[in-house]
């Protein structure tokens, strides 16, 4: 991909466009989380016409890639520096992703009622294929149909095709990000929320394993660069806790196939109470098992990935965010979920990154995955290539065109 195929758009707060930022000006870093609120920033002079505009509050950008909307999302820093060298200045502006209204959100028990001190029922509960749930409950608390003091401003509802299993979920208060994280995992779903025309739309699609086709490998020169980390299960055995006190209270223990195996492999038995008091139903009981199953049940493989410029194994067209792909370690064939990538933009191309493995809990500041340390789990070949070796440093600095 080419300077001249992404487009950098300033939109004000009632998300109209503004105006376009030049190829020639454009420095761009761009992070985007599976299933997570994303962050960018931007560098614009502070003679550039349209820096008083991203300076409102309220104020934005819309990414567009050669296929589609990369992200979308309001500003929320703006930072004035002058140096001898520029004594004009420039501004650096921070923002996030349109998913951040997710973050914003909790999922009231009566969505219906506005007032988060005067709500009358327990739980809001919905049952339903887990794509359709996902989509009631965003509608329902910020959605058109939500009460007008709780809307999201021109947020608009997706199309959902009822994919994933039947799941029933109650909340009281839980954020809403939270609470769709819990319900695409069990769909194998991924979410986000981007600008189309003059609205924000929350869409969902479906993953999709990709490891028979997508075969990253330093030695078949796929990858510029590579680093892993392996790490332990979070839990192997869930003890889900219901209604009731005492010994009258519900109990149900949840493992899985690959929890026992995770089990076996670290010679380690991971238990993890959760509590489910707001339900008296085992089918909801067992579904909040196999979503910390789901979520940290497994040996966890986080892989740090620099794409080849030239490998036809592109990212963004060939595989995603939320797709299962294949990665060669050490001779090891392993199977993974990409749940990160970075990009840069700048006078020098294109450089971008991926995060194969543990994906990160569903919140505004996203950078930090829960079983790898701050280093090990962003995308740091872009700013540390010499990670990886010297030897593959100028490639893993100079990737472009690998959408």
């Amino acid at each position: 991909m080419r300077l001249e195929d992404i487009t950098v758009e300033v939109r004000d707060k009632e998300l109209a466009r503004v105006g376009l930022i030049r190829p020639e000006e454009l420095r761009l870093e761009l992070t985007d989380n599976f299933n997570n609120v994303g962050d960018w920033k931007v560098q614009l002079g502070i003679e550039n016409p349209l820096c008083n505009a991203l300076r409102t509050p309220g104020a934005g950008l819309i990414i567009t890639g050669p296929n589609d909307v990369l992200m979308s999302g309001p500003m929320v820093k703006s930072e004035f520096a002058a140096t001898p060298e520029d004594p004009g200045g420039s501004v650096t502006f921070e923002g996030v992703s349109d998913a951040v209204c997710l973050a914003d959100a909790l999922a009231f028990p009566d969505p219906s009622n506005p007032n988060g001190a005067s709500q009358t029922k327990a739980h809001d509960v919905r049952r339903g294929s887990a794509e359709g749930v996902m989509h009631s409950f965003v509608m329902a608390n910020i959605g058109p149909t939500a009460p007008a003091a709780r809307r999201k401003t021109r947020l608009i509802d997706g199309v959902s095709l009822g994919r994933g299993p039947t799941v029933i979920k109650s909340a009281r208060f839980p954020v809403l990000g939270n609470l769709l994280a819990e319900l695409a995992l069990l769909g194998g779903l991924g979410f986000r929320v981007v600008q189309r025309g003059t609205s924000l739309v929350f869409e969902t699609y479906k993953i999709t394993d990709r490891t028979a086709m997508i075969r990253l490998d330093v030695a078949n020169g796929t990858l510029a660069g590579h680093r892993v980390a392996i790490t332990p299960p979070g839990v192997t055995r869930a003890i889900v806790a219901g209604q009731g006190e005492l010994v009258n209270r519900q109990f149900l223990q949840v493992q899985t196939p690959e929890s026992i195996a995770a089990e076996a492999d670290w010679g380690r038995r991971i238990e993890r109470f959760v509590d489910q008091r707001n339900t008296d139903k085992w089918d909801e009981l067992q579904q909040a098992g196999d979503e910390a199953m789901e979520d940290e049940g497994f040996t966890a493989i986080n892989v740090q990935a620099v794409p080849m410029e030239d490998t036809t194994m592109r990212f963004g067209r060939e595989w995603g965010l939320g797709d299962k792909v294949s990665v060669v370690v050490d001779g090891q064939e392993l199977k993974s979920t990409v749940t990160g990538a970075v990009l840069r933009a700048d006078s020098d191309g294109f450089r971008v990154g991926a995060l194969l493995g543990d994906a990160t809990g569903f919140n505004a500041d996203a950078a930090l995955a829960k079983r790898v340390t701050n280093t090990e789990a962003r995308v740091s070949q872009l700013e540390r290539a010499s990670d990886v070796g010297a030897a593959a440093d100028n490639q893993m600095m100079s990737i472009m065109g690998v959408w």
